[in-house]
């Protein structure tokens, strides 16, 4: 892993994937809860050296979506994710770090609800043949990953990414649940601009509404299925600021049948345009809440903005075409610059600034519980980018390292009722304007040091997923410091090598009893936040050692969650040996029952918590 690659290209690399992973030990469950370890090997104690993705293809880096439907569940993956991201923006990965497979196309996998069986092959991408700047045609990979699935009258639609050399991104849909992949349909279609593709996907009043990276939100009650494209699809290659390029697309390649936009960049003033993004920008999330739709977006360079429905007649607001849309926090703008482009009246102003006042919270993801919207905040890589990217000498780095750590800004959780008025849940009090005080006892990132006079240097860098289940908020995080530590071993013995260890030495120092690997947490009341995990693992089903329990390094962050009867899916994103899937089954205790920990069957270890009121609360486990 000391291969030499170069810096501005896996400087932008790492803060690339600030956007795209923590713990001490881990928590336990009563006898009654389970978790099941639901691909890879079944073999206890989990070896996390062992490959998983799924079918014991660690080339499948994350569970990317996961949804469930007709007998099975379904998830979508991406293949070699980071190391791509090496070889397209740092021109090489570190030999030996990822797995040998050059195999890029996206698969989907599905498996028996009911827990029988192997993980099927559902699904592989097709590959396209493109032109770059002219050139001969080649064949790529049409999909890199599937980011997003959803339900919706009663077919399953799945959203594709087209970052690196892909064409376009996708919808595709599958209208059978007895189907196969052949049944796929696509259904919409949408050029790649240089960014990360599509993402956010939802059902509202009547129609399935797609966001994409150009800030467009495209509406269609009845989607159809559209027109194969001509090959080859001339791309043209567009230098980044690394001095690396990357494809984009830009033409028209139709596909957008039956789809109508309800908004686009100019519905969203204050948020930095989408070519100024360096490809982090677009339409973040959707959430549907008092039955209005709200739209986070992302923006490296000022901070989220979030949007909604303007809460009128929903008929009125489904026939306007674009929407009236309502900023509740939006860039430095005044009450004039909403409305005035369609001679209206001006729209009140943002009751927040972009970010809460930060630039360092870049997006935004959204979660009913309990009657109030929670939102989850994810962190900004830009004073990175510039200090690694842009430093003249060795004195220069080390300044702006320094700057770095001064203003560093770990995610945090908030909530906010029909009113729009926010709460902080999860930071640290006064650190942004008007949030003096929090509702539960966490810091930013779930930092463990109580006292505000310590430094907090969480390495968690999102709040990557929330869900709903059985009446508990779950959340899961990603965490940088396996990322952080893998570039410190690659740059060993370069120029910066020593600056970028003292980096990580001072997230190390600071996080002593969080190691690297996702947190995972959960709350009855949304400010009780218990640790489920604290390091990538769920406890005794990793084993144990003399210092205590084992997590996993790989695994940086919980990517999704699927709710499903009394089962929670937890799929994770793991470059280096593949996503996995997990269940955690919660059963009402039986007559008798105690605590304790047991073990209750081949792939299921009971885990320790107690259950109040016959579910979980989790305790900490140093």
């Amino acid at each position: 892993m000391k291969k030499s690659v170069g810096l501005s290209g896996i400087v932008f690399l790492m803060l690339f994937f600030f956007l795209a992973v923590n713990g001490a030990g881990a928590a336990t469950l009563p006898e009654n809860t389970t978790v099941h370890k639901w691909s890879g090997s079944s073999a206890l104690p989990v070896e996390p050296k062992e490959a998983d993705g799924l079918d014991n293809d660690p080339a499948n880096s994350y569970a990317w979506s996961m949804a469930e439907y007709g007998e099975y569940i379904y998830v979508g993956t991406n293949r070699n994710f980071l190391k791509n991201l090496f070889v397209s923006l740092a021109g090489g990965a570190p030999a030996g770090m990822f797995p040998d497979d050059d195999d890029n196309r996206a698969k989907i996998f599905r498996k028996l609800r009911s827990g029988s069986g192997d993980w099927e092959l559902f699904y592989t991408s097709p590959e396209i043949s493109i032109t770059v700047d002219g050139g001969q045609p080649k064949n790529v990979p049409l999909d890199y990953g599937y980011r997003g699935m959803h339900v919706w009258n009663d077919a399953l639609y799945i959203v594709s990414y087209s970052f690196f050399d892909s064409p376009y991104s996708r919808v595709l849909r599958l209208a059978d649940p007895a189907g196969t992949g052949s049944d796929l349909e696509e259904v919409l279609r949408v050029e790649n601009r240089g960014g990360s593709g599509l993402r956010s996907v939802i059902s509202f009043d009547g129609a399935l509404l797609i966001g994409t990276e150009n800030l467009d939100v495209f509406r269609s009650a009845e989607p159809q299925v559209q027109q194969a494209v001509a090959a080859p699809i001339p791309m043209v290659s567009v230098s980044l600021p690394t001095g690396s390029s990357i494809y984009v697309t830009p033409g028209d390649l139709g596909g957008k049948e039956g789809w109508t936009s309800v908004a686009n960049a100019s519905d969203f003033p204050g948020v930095t345009p989408p070519e100024n993004a360096s490809g982090w920008g677009g339409i973040w999330d959707f959430a549907v809440y008092s039955d209005r739709l709200y739209v986070s977006i992302a923006d490296p360079l000022n901070g989220f903005a979030l949007y909604r429905t303007d809460g009128k007649d929903v008929a009125a607001t489904r026939e306007a075409s674009p929407w009236s849309w309502v900023p509740i926090a939006a860039g430095g703008l005044k009450n004039a610059d909403f409305g005035a482009a369609q001679g209206e009246p001006a729209a009140p102003a943002p009751l927040y600034p972009a970010g809460l006042g930060t630039y360092q919270n870049i997006a935004l993801g959204l979660t009913e519980f309990n009657g109030k919207m929670y939102a989850g905040t994810f962190s900004n890589w830009k004073d990175i980018l510039v200090a690694l990217a842009g430093s003249s000498s060795q004195e220069d780095l080390a300044a702006k390292l320094a700057t770095i750590l001064a203003n560093w800004t770990p995610p945090q959780i908030y909530r906010f009722g029909e009113d729009d008025v926010w709460e902080m849940v999860v930071g640290d009090e006064g650190a942004l304007p008007g949030f003096d005080t929090r509702s539960s006892t966490w810091r930013a990132g779930f930092f463990p040091e109580a006292d505000p006079a310590i430094k907090n240097l969480s390495t968690n860098r999102y709040i990557w997923n929330m869900k709903v289940h059985k009446g508990h908020l779950f959340i899961g995080t990603m965490d940088m410091l396996p990322i952080l530590i893998a570039f410190a071993e690659s740059l060993e013995g370069t120029q910066y090598g020593a600056q970028i260890k003292l980096l990580l030495d001072s997230f190390t120092t600071n996080n002593s009893e969080n190691p690297a690997g996702f947190d995972f947490f959960v709350t009855a009341d949304g400010s009780d936040i218990q640790p489920i995990t604290l390091d990538g693992g769920f406890g005794e089903t990793f084993g144990k050692t003399a210092s205590g329990d084992v997590g996993d390094f790989y695994n940086y962050g919980v990517r999704t969650l699927l709710s499903s009867g009394d089962d929670l899916f937890v799929g994770t994103a793991n470059p280096f040996k593949g996503a996995q899937v997990w269940k955690l089954s919660a059963q009402e205790p039986s007559a008798g029952s105690g605590g304790g920990c047991s073990s209750t069957e081949t792939g299921a270890l009971s885990l320790i918590l107690l259950l109040p009121l016959g579910f979980l609360l989790f305790r900490r486990v140093k």
